[in-house]
């Protein structure tokens, strides 16, 4: 699938907006000596841009549609040891993950991402030297369903997502790339991004997830 000529979402292009040069530039103040010493939980939030190659009706008003969705996600991380390459790296697993702001105008519908209710795999960070924890290569992985309004369309499909050089965590100023394949009689999609993650509150994770849910019709 080729991604010539994707439009350019509103939402995405308002939250690049809001970030000065010194926020999007990674520098040395962003840059952190090593990987969180314990395990621990993470809230976050980022901007996730999805390219959907539509067919049938919905292709015929526009072949593609990007939609920009505010990601939530919880994870627990596990304390970093020393593999025996003898490179640092901490392991962690997705715990919960909703997309938000899921309006496709090419589908004329809500679409909503989450995790599906299985056994997640997971997901790694591991350092690129072995005399230091950064620069590291982050990869997530995932199962997740994905709905159509309320109507469940994919199920337990799996993915993964990744990122490098990562100067902190959570990754900040770097573009996570991701496969996530799927199909579907109304559209398919394939690559993706993932920007703008930080770190927020459990107040802020909460009301993000709830949104989503309610979109869905569970809430």
């Amino acid at each position: 699938m080729s991604t010539h000529g994707w439009p350019s979402p509103s939402s995405a292009t308002e939250i690049a907006g809001r970030l000065g040069e010194s926020e999007r530039r990674p520098g040395n103040g962003d840059r952190e000596r090593s990987f969180p010493a314990d395990g621990g939980v993470e809230y976050e939030r980022s901007v996730i841009r999805i390219p959907f190659y539509l067919k049938g009706s919905a292709a015929a008003r526009n072949k593609i549609d990007v939609m920009a969705f505010t990601a939530y996600m919880r994870l627990i991380r596990e304390a970093p040891t020393t593999n025996a390459l003898g490179f640092r790296q901490f392991e962690f697993f997705i715990e919960k993950w909703e997309l938000a702001n899921s309006r496709s105008d090419g589908l004329d519908a809500d679409v909503t991402f989450t995790l599906s209710d299985t056994v997640q795999p997971k997901s790694i960070c591991i350092a690129q030297q072995r005399d230091r924890d950064f620069p590291a290569l982050i990869v997530y992985s995932a199962i997740y369903d994905v709905y159509l309004g309320s109507e469940l369309i994919v199920e337990k499909q799996p993915g993964v997502a990744y990122a490098t050089p990562v100067w902190s965590i959570p990754p900040r100023n770097v573009t996570v790339a991701f496969e996530k394949p799927l199909e579907h009689d109304l559209f398919a999609m394939s690559a993706g991004t993932c920007e703008g993650m930080q770190s927020i509150s459990q107040e802020e994770f909460e009301q993000g997830f709830a949104q989503a849910q309610t979109i869905r019709g569970r809430g």
